[in-house]
């Protein structure tokens, strides 16, 4: 989940368009796209949005040049035809820190993988990795997995068990 920026010429008047491609193939589209520039002018630079999946983002001098960029390649779906303010495309690339609340000893429940469904205690947490490490409650054996802190949601916390 990281933001890509790909400057591409020089910006004079440069204006921001909003391609949809399909879904998890935005790196394939985003590539083949870097390899057209050099054919097509005005294009300046492309952006793979952080918050946005499906799309990617083109400065361009106009929407004929991003027409002309995206002609014939696999996966594009169109361009939206509202334009973008720079400001607007800058936020989408901004990567917001995820503030995480989940403490050793909290039970909490997995919403996806293959333990999706299942409750379980945390028994440590890697803030750097954003990992958990958790053991399941209805377990027959006694199992420590690691999970994604972004995968569980938090049933009770340990401040409030006390």
């Amino acid at each position: 989940m990281e933001a890509t920026a790909t400057s591409v010429g020089n910006e004079s008047v440069s204006h921001f368009f909003i391609i949809r491609v399909t879904m998890g193939r935005e790196m394939q589209v985003m590539e083949r796209l870097e390899s057209q520039t050099t054919r097509v002018p005005g294009v300046y630079s492309l952006i793979k949005p952080y918050s946005l999946k499906g799309y990617l983002i083109v400065e361009s001098d106009s929407y004929e040049s991003v027409s002309q960029l995206i002609y014939n390649i696999k996966h594009v779906r169109g361009i939206i035809k509202k334009e973008l303010t720079k400001e607007e495309a800058l936020k989408t690339i901004e990567s917001k820190k995820q503030v995480i609340e989940i403490n050793a000893g909290d039970i909490v429940k997995v919403l996806a993988g293959p333990f999706k469904g299942e409750t379980a205690t945390v028994k440590s947490v890697n803030k750097e990795k954003g990992e958990i490490t958790v053991m399941f409650l209805e377990s027959a054996v006694p199992i420590s997995v690691n999970i994604k802190i972004s995968d569980v949601s938090t049933i009770k916390s340990e401040g409030e068990n006390k």
